[in-house]
């Protein structure tokens, strides 16, 4: 359900602090009983941050962890957003994230990177304060996180990575081999000097270490 904003509220955000007082007056319409209630939101942005609309995804749940992405990003599709908060309240006015907050908010991370639109952060919120992702922290770690990516995804940063490694030991192992070839031609051009020098071919290869055969080849 599209939650209706007021021209005041359609506002540009800079930080989780403007999302929380808006987000703090919507809860604040409903009676006791409804703030009593779980709810979830989606905020859409567009690309100046500007606040496009603000959905209630669901109402009373008890797992907010079954909520499906298909159904929290159709109105971000729908109304060209090019970035999304989550937010959430928590009735019992805790606002520390659970392991099922941080684990859906990971997954939406990886379901807004598929149909590109970002997410940028999720606030849990009470009547009185709020926790944001970001600010504390929790929002970086779930980006880093493949717990959600897709398996396709991650074949291809291996085998981004192999080809990479790959290359490197090729140019270690190449550069090893010319230092080598290098040396030998070295020695075979100092064996050279020392035959026109008139010296004796042991010499030559107590100088040069080359064997004694390919000395007198030269």
């Amino acid at each position: 359900m599209e939650v209706k904003l007021s021209k005041q509220q359609k506002v540009t955000v800079n930080g989780a602090e403007d999302i929380y007082l808006i987000m703090r007056q919507i809860l604040r319409r409903e009676n006791k009983i409804g703030q009593g209630q779980e709810h979830f939101w989606m905020v859409g942005l567009n690309q100046a941050k500007k606040i496009l609309y603000i959905e209630l995804v669901a109402l009373g749940s008890s797992n907010m962890a079954g909520i499906n992405p298909r159904e929290a990003f159709r109105m971000a599709i729908y109304k060209l957003a090019v970035q999304v908060i989550m937010v959430h309240n928590h009735p019992g006015g805790n606002v520390t994230p659970s392991y099922e907050d941080q684990d859906l908010t990971d997954h939406f991370i990886q379901a807004g990177k598929f149909l590109k639109v970002e997410v940028i952060d999720h606030l849990i919120i009470s009547d009185e304060t709020y926790h944001s992702f970001v600010e504390s922290g929790i929002f970086k770690k779930l980006q880093a996180s493949e717990r959600w990516i897709l398996p396709y995804k991650v074949k291809k940063r291996i085998r981004n990575e192999g080809k990479e490694e790959g290359l490197k030991e090729g140019k270690e192992t190449g550069l090893q081999l010319g230092e080598k070839i290098g040396e030998e031609k070295g020695r075979i051009e100092m064996a050279k000097l020392m035959k026109k020098d008139k010296k004796t071919t042991e010499e030559i290869q107590k100088y040069t270490q080359l064997p004694i055969e390919e000395i007198q080849k030269l």
